[in-house]
């Protein structure tokens, strides 16, 4: 078999930064992907000021969705987006991952009741509560790719492995954790582990026994274990093959330019009701909270730049 990207023996220098490792192992009849997202995770959690139960919900949905897109997308402009939405108190969840490893996300409402399932567990399930999730992948084609499932249970990794098997015909394996305490996320990461089409039924029997016995992922996080020590932990194969080890960041792509884009978009006479207010208007970035302050005379300027091409076609 070829391998898709030269395999090292020896991981480079470990840190406790955040990173994601892929590798083959079986006698490469199996594809896993690791990662620890604790300080992106952190991160969305400063930024967002979110409750518990929120912050576990986005940091398993983002790190989900790194997982996904370390999967499928090839070029740094490639980008993954994921949305949950569901009749929980959560509201729905939006995450964009891109191609050079990074991601960003919200909540719709970042504050909820924490409600537990058995102590020291949150019900994440019950604050998604019933829905779907959509995937939409940006490859630099004409169209995008999506596909959207039904919820399986609000716990996402279920929902990622079901939405992989259902419209991807990809069965899978996907473990996620994000774990919180008094100081905000303490661990945070997950793994992906997928049979390649010339895996034994041996192979398929042995490497489903392994997970079903496997504990959570901040369980070995909580024990001092990286993402890749947890891959030798799962599959017990002293040949595994790594195949790359990439750093992994929150970061988002605002800039005022983008937002004079989207006011552009609204057409000329949504503009021109915003351009009558005195006080100007304020925009929001959803994934970071930075502020983008437009006053009258600049939404004016920006109304006359749409009408002036328009007055121009006339003539």
């Amino acid at each position: 078999m070829n391998d898709p990207a030269p395999a090292f023996s020896s991981l480079p220098e470990l840190t406790t930064d955040d990173y994601m490792v892929s590798a083959l192992a079986l006698n490469g009849q199996v594809r896993a992907i690791a990662c620890r997202t604790t300080h992106l995770c952190q991160e969305a959690q400063d930024i967002h000021q979110m409750s518990p139960t929120a912050a576990v919900a986005l940091g398993r949905l983002m790190t989900g969705t790194l997982l996904l897109a370390e999967l499928s997308l090839k070029n740094e402009t490639d980008s993954i987006t994921t949305i949950v939405r569901g009749n929980g108190p959560l509201q729905g969840m939006t995450v964009v991952g891109t191609g050079h490893q990074t991601v960003r996300g919200y909540c719709n409402q970042p504050v909820v009741e924490t409600l537990h399932k058995r102590p020291g567990k949150l019900d994440i399930g019950q604050a998604v509560g019933e829905g779907t999730l959509t995937v939409i992948k940006d490859l630099g084609l004409r169209e995008p790719y999506m596909g959207k499932v039904e919820l399986v249970s609000g716990e996402i990794a279920e929902d990622i492995t079901y939405y992989l098997a259902a419209s991807e015909q990809t069965p899978s394996a996907v473990g996620l954790g994000v774990l919180v305490d008094a100081n905000g996320i303490s661990h945070a990461g997950g793994f992906m582990v997928q049979m390649l089409p010339d895996a034994s039924e041996e192979t398929i029997q042995y490497l489903e026994t392994r997970l079903s016995e496997f504990p959570e992922v901040t369980y070995w996080m909580q024990e001092g274990f990286n993402p890749d020590q947890i891959l030798d932990l799962l599959f017990g194969d002293p040949q595994i093959r790594y195949l790359s080890h990439k750093p992994l960041a929150y970061a988002c792509t605002c800039s005022r330019e983008r937002m004079e884009r989207n006011l552009i978009a609204l057409g000329a006479r949504e503009l021109a009701e915003l351009a009558q207010d005195p006080e100007g208007i304020n925009l929001e970035c959803h994934f970071c909270s930075k502020n983008y302050p437009f006053s009258q005379q600049q939404l004016q300027d920006l109304l006359t730049a749409i009408i002036k091409p328009r007055t121009a076609e006339a003539d």
